[in-house]
């Protein structure tokens, strides 16, 4: 249970289940930014059977679910979720357990966790994702990739939730790739199975430092409370766009456009998550309008 929950329900759709589930928890405490309202419920469920519960009530009873990661790449209302949020935090959704050259791992596992991991255990393949914030469940469903390579063509197997409360085991032809995109969205996506390659941890480790001083040029420092509003088009860069499109410097409330990485926005002290929102679609608009090109936003808006 989440230390920072309001209350604990009572006489809720979620009673008769053997779980902790809180009401009103602050949202806030768990996205990247630290904005956002509160979730009606939120769960942090102990194994699969716990989380099978929880699904397949939410399904029978029409209630929304979200699942929440890091909360790196995420945006949630200032008028909250009315729904039920799981978070996998649980030891058997977080666990790495390696079988050269293969590893299985949780989806709740952090990836830069499991990307150190494989480095000290001698299996690469997952090195150049060393920058990449959040969990393995949000990399794999977005498909995240680094300099040399994505997640997804590291993948044989995903074990994924389905609405019922059923677990679908998917692997070869049922499973598909592409830039930031995979066809996992349609349950909770709750571990999988990776092929690596063996190499020497040495060699592996200096790959994976130089990869981290790449990403770290390229990405906003000295604040956490950034995140990045834009895909890359196919053939250029969101960034490009975004500042021959004259939109650097703007903003909305305390959320502004990150002037020298201008793909990304920051939200100062007394942003709220309508701030963020609405300079991603003035940002938007301004690209459509004077370069003709409609960005997709990479931060998914709740």
């Amino acid at each position: 249970m989440s230390k920072v929950s309001k209350a604990i329900s009572t006489n809720g759709p979620f009673d008769d289940l053997g779980l902790a589930v809180a009401c009103h928890e602050p949202l806030s405490h768990h996205t990247w930014l630290g904005i956002g309202g509160a979730a009606a419920f939120f769960c942090e469920p102990v194994d699969a059977d716990a989380l099978s519960r929880v699904v397949k009530r939410c399904h029978e009873r029409g209630i929304a679910l979200r699942v929440i990661g890091g909360g790196s790449n995420i945006l949630i209302p200032a008028s909250g979720f009315a729904g039920m949020v799981v978070r996998l935090s649980a030891p058997e959704f977080c666990a790495i357990d390696f079988k050269r050259p293969s590893v299985t791992v949780g989806a709740g596992a952090k990836l830069v966790h499991l990307v150190s991991a494989a480095v000290q255990a001698g299996l690469s393949g997952l090195e150049t994702l060393v920058g990449v914030p959040g969990t393995v469940g949000g990399a794999l469903v977005g498909n995240a990739d680094g300099h040399g390579g994505d997640i997804g063509e590291r993948v044989r197997e995903v074990s994924v939730m389905l609405p019922s409360g059923d677990i679908d085991v998917r692997s070869g032809p049922r499973l598909s790739f592409g830039s930031r995109w995979s066809n996992l969205d349609d349950g909770i996506v709750i571990g999988c199975r990776l092929e690596l390659d063996e190499e020497s941890p040495e060699q592996l480790t200096k790959r994976m430092q130089k990869q981290w001083i790449v990403e770290r040029s390229e990405q906003p420092s000295g604040t956490r409370t950034v995140a990045m509003m834009f895909k890359d088009p196919h053939g250029t860069s969101a960034e490009s766009l975004v500042v021959q499109a004259g939109a650097r410097d703007l903003r909305v409330g305390e959320a502004s456009v990150y002037a020298t990485h201008a793909n990304y926005v920051v939200a100062a002290p007394g942003c709220s998550s309508d701030d963020v929102r609405g300079l991603i679609e003035l940002v938007r608009g301004r690209v459509r309008e004077r370069l003709g090109v409609e960005l997709t936003p990479q931060i998914e808006m709740w």
